[in-house]
């Protein structure tokens, strides 16, 4: 791979008397725009571990620190440059699962300037730009940013090409902001490895007296977050796929039941019944499809906000 050569700005362009300055201005000022903010994202990362080297496009992982630790940074945010007309699906691609017999990400490795199986990063940062689309957007706004980071064998046990954010969470990530993101990235990377030397190590004794070695890592159960834009899992979604159009039902809104239940609008276990003070509602796009998947969702609407629906409603599902 030839030397990159770091660049200031200050170059001259020959013969249309504008810098390299000019041009970084023109192309990059909009730092709301998607692959802008991405680029921003890992920068913000390379600057919290201090690594020192230059962006490598398409290689196989995102940042490299002084002590050898493996990135990926994945971006995800609440607005874009244009109006969006329902809130924002919080999700991140491009990771390297995928059950058996489908086709798993491939990674170009700089290195060894090929394609290789995708590499899994020693450490997944998601970087979520949070101000919404009635708030004024302030690019230069680093504590705009929530970040949140997981050691790569727990994304790749997961088997997913893609997750949302609430599976982010799930799966231990917390919020943090920049000051914070150079140690949790360390602990992440020191968890990783050790996990990862795990793997190696044990061994056990099969039927026929043969040393086999024991994967240590919690069995984690294929969560198939390859969700459509609208949040629907492949086949399911009314809207992407030909042919398997929405019931009639209608699953925009799910009203939770002080038993943490969740219901869809005309439950036969509501009834006649009108009274819902002791309820509250959930009012995100794909909730339904999640409750049904198993996700545990938060009330956003209705009389009590914040209580945790942990089920769907068994009749309701039938409906659907």
């Amino acid at each position: 791979m030839a030397d990159q050569t770091r660049l200031t700005g200050d170059e001259p362009f020959t013969e249309i008397g504008a810098t390299v300055r000019d041009f970084w201005a023109y192309t990059l000022s909009n730092l709301k725009a998607n692959a802008t903010r991405g680029y921003l994202a890992e920068f913000l990362v390379a600057k919290a571990v201090g690594a020192i080297g230059l962006r490598i496009e398409w290689d196989a992982f995102d940042v490299l620190t002084p002590d050898g630790t493996t990135i990926e940074v994945k971006t995800s945010g609440h607005t874009q440059t244009w109006d969006r007309t329902k809130p924002a699906v919080l999700n991140f691609g491009g990771l390297p699962g995928g059950s058996e017999g489908t086709k798993v990400k491939r990674s170009w490795s700089a290195a060894d300037n090929a394609m290789i199986d995708a590499h899994v990063a020693h450490v997944y940062v998601f970087c979520v730009h949070t101000t919404t689309q009635d708030q004024p957007y302030d690019g230069l706004d680093v504590g705009a940013w929530d970040f949140y980071v997981l050691p790569g064998i727990v994304v790749e046990g997961t088997k997913q090409k893609s997750m949302m954010l609430s599976t982010v969470i799930r799966l231990g990530g917390t919020r943090l902001r920049w000051s914070d993101l150079a140690g949790a990235i360390k602990d992440a990377a020191a968890s990783n490895k050790e996990a990862v030397d795990e793997v190696v190590a044990p061994t056990s004794l099969d039927d026929d007296g043969a040393r086999q070695l024991q994967d240590p890592r919690p069995k984690t159960e294929a969560m198939t977050d390859d969700l459509c834009v609208h949040e629907m899992l492949p086949g399911t979604c009314g809207f992407c796929s030909p042919g398997n159009r929405p019931s009639s039902t209608d699953t925009s809104v799910v009203h939770v039941s002080p038993e943490k239940v969740g219901h869809l609008p005309g439950c036969m276990h509501k009834g006649e019944d009108e009274d819902y003070t002791r309820w509250g509602e959930i009012h995100a796009p794909g909730a339904w499809q999640d409750l049904r998947n198993g996700r545990r969702l938060l009330t956003d609407h209705g009389a009590v906000i914040g209580m945790a629906a942990t089920r769907a409603c068994k009749s309701c599902i039938a409906r659907t």
